[in-house]
């Protein structure tokens, strides 16, 4: 096993295409288009390859994540049961 002595941050943040498709669910084409409209920086290795922003891509996976919000109340008696209003409101 080959382990390198030293590793920056910038390499940890970096993610490779197939990683950043299954992601963002997107097509090679769609990824492609990021990258050229600057959405997503990337850097080009020796190999050909490139190593995407983990920073960019992330932002992007945020954007496209619906949220929901999810809300718990209780009373301990049916009595209390007018007061769920005051406490979700």
């Amino acid at each position: 096993m080959y382990f390198r002595d030293k590793i920056t941050l910038k390499e940890v943040m970096l993610l490779r295409s197939k990683d950043v498709l299954q992601l963002l669910r997107v097509t090679r084409q769609t990824l492609s288009k990021y990258v050229r409209d600057g959405k997503i920086h990337v850097r080009k290795l020796p190999n050909g390859h490139y190593d995407y922003d983990s920073d960019d891509v992330y932002a992007i996976f945020n954007k496209n994540v619906e949220r929901k919000t999810c809300l718990y109340a209780r009373v301990s008696t049916a009595k209390q049961k007018p007061d769920l209003e005051n406490q979700i409101s």
